[in-house]
């Protein structure tokens, strides 16, 4: 009897005595780890998941771990990591293109309880629809809003002179243009003179014309007018047979203009991405640009920026002619399409170890209360996704303590809302092999841009090996993706 005794009284000393020591211990061993994939941009993107993890590991007694990678790797990495099992990402934080091709099969379609962290009733329908969802059903998460549009120089379109002396060369009223047309006129009575009387000769316009990813969707952009038509879904291929339509008029009439319109930018705009874009405009060079979002936030928060209370934004212009793929013949009706291509997602890997705790990262950077937070910042590269971020009163001293002045952050946020509520709308190739669709397009715009090939020949080419690369990778399955892609 008094063995026993003595045998349970050590063991009650043994579990009492090591508590303290033992739970530590067994803390840190159930502590989990995810993986997270992201650009390694200097802040854009991946600088808000920087920030953020720290809190966050805090918070769930977690490890979170980053890898970044470069923007020539990103789609070598991701599709070396799904081949290789040593290689695991919990999360990608990719371009939603990516999301739809590379990552269909491995995306984890996102749970009721996730979407009730993240608000998703106050993520835009633009984004749930065309971005977030594959065949009506949401795989991504909503991190970074892009859409594209106009900024200007307000002042000087707004000048009377300047007004006078346009209407008698023109014809018409110096306004906001409505039409590519406009914009060419425009860019056209404001190049290679000093406008803005600083003793410098400025330019009509700037836009990306190197050769890269950003060139190509910008030219898809001002496409889109000439060539979405209003009742079609199907931009890129034909629904029926998966041709590309990449070479029908609307899309060499576009990628003419594209061209031709370079003799109103400065002379080094062969050699401008969308960085030296912005920096043009900011800094006083040009009258206009196309851009996404940042152009809007740099003007009023960059350091460098000369046009603070000199900016206008407006949605695209449009054509009034559009070109039925259909029925293979022009339109005459407005046609002004809203431009959402380049939007960063973050995907969830359906295989990942830790899933729970990746997709409440996940929710953590989508979050209603941490988008608000980065998306008055230019430098965080994520744009309005929400109707909350579109509400000014709501987010007033966010916006002004940023530098954004009441008034420009009230027409910033009106302009991207109409471009926002478009019910014709663009975006990214979303099936397998778009960056393979996508590299074809950067190659032969490019030749096009340097006049090694005609518009028309280089989007010929284009579309002949689309549709190589499709028959390749399986008309049939490309043809249901590509319905899946667009809801269809």
């Amino acid at each position: 009897m008094s063995k026993l005794v003595l045998a349970l009284s050590f063991l009650m000393i043994f579990f009492l005595g090591c508590d303290n020591k033992d739970i530590e211990k067994t803390t840190k061993e159930q502590k989990q780890t995810i993986t997270v994939f992201t650009p390694n941009f200097d802040e854009a993107i991946s600088g808000p998941i920087k920030m953020e993890v720290e809190a966050f590991e805090k918070k769930t007694n977690s490890t979170v771990r980053i890898v970044a990678s470069g923007w020539e790797s990103m789609t070598q990495r991701i599709e070396e990591s799904l081949n290789d099992k040593n290689i695991n990402y919990d999360i990608f934080v990719v371009l939603a293109s990516w999301g739809g091709s590379i990552l269909q099969n491995t995306a984890a379609s996102i749970p009721q309880n996730i979407k009730e962290k993240i608000d998703w009733d106050d993520v835009l329908p633009i984004y749930k629809n065309n971005v977030l969802a594959l065949n009506n059903k949401a795989y991504f998460l909503p991190y970074d809003g892009d859409n594209i549009n106009l900024y200007y120089r307000k002042d000087i379109i707004e000048n009377d002179e300047y007004k006078k002396r346009f209407k008698k060369e023109y014809g018409y009223e110096l306004e906001v243009p409505k039409t590519w047309k406009e914009f060419n006129d425009i860019a056209s009575f404001f190049n290679n003179w000093d406008w803005d009387k600083d003793g410098e000769v400025e330019y009509g316009f700037a836009g990306s014309r190197v050769k890269d990813y950003a060139t190509a969707l910008l030219f898809l952009t001002k496409a889109a007018a000439y060539a979405k038509h209003p009742d079609d879904k199907a931009y890129y291929f034909d629904i029926n047979n998966m041709k590309a339509k990449i070479d029908n008029p609307g899309f060499v009439k576009a990628l003419e203009e594209y061209i031709d319109i370079m003799k109103y930018a400065p002379k080094q705009v062969m050699n401008f991405s969308p960085l030296e874009v912005r920096q043009s405009l900011i800094t006083g060079n040009v009258l206009m640009a196309i851009d996404w979002a940042n152009i809007g936030t740099m003007s009023q928060n960059s350091l460098e920026s000369q046009i603070k209370d000199k900016i206008g934004i407006a949605k695209l212009p449009g054509s009034n002619e559009v070109y039925n793929s259909k029925t293979d013949k022009w339109e005459k009706r407005y046609n002004a399409p809203s431009s959402i291509v380049g939007n960063w997602i973050i995907v969830v890997n359906k295989n990942s170890k830790n899933k729970k705790l990746a997709f409440d990262f996940a929710a953590h950077m989508t979050s209603k209360a941490i988008t608000s937070k980065y998306v008055v910042q230019g430098w965080s590269g994520i744009n309005p996704s929400r109707y909350s971020h579109l509400i000014l009163d709501k987010n007033i001293e966010a916006w002004t303590a940023s530098g954004f002045s009441k008034d420009f952050a009230k027409k910033y946020l009106t302009a991207i809302n109409e471009s926002l509520s478009m019910k014709n709308v663009m975006n990214d190739i979303r099936i397998p092999g778009s960056n393979l669709y996508y590299d074809v397009l950067e190659e032969y715009i490019d030749k096009a841009i340097r006049k090694e090939l005609s518009a028309k020949d280089a989007l010929e080419i284009t579309a002949s090996k689309w549709n190589d690369i499709t028959q390749k990778l399986d008309a049939k399955k490309q043809l249901q993706f590509y319905k899946e892609s667009i809801n269809e």
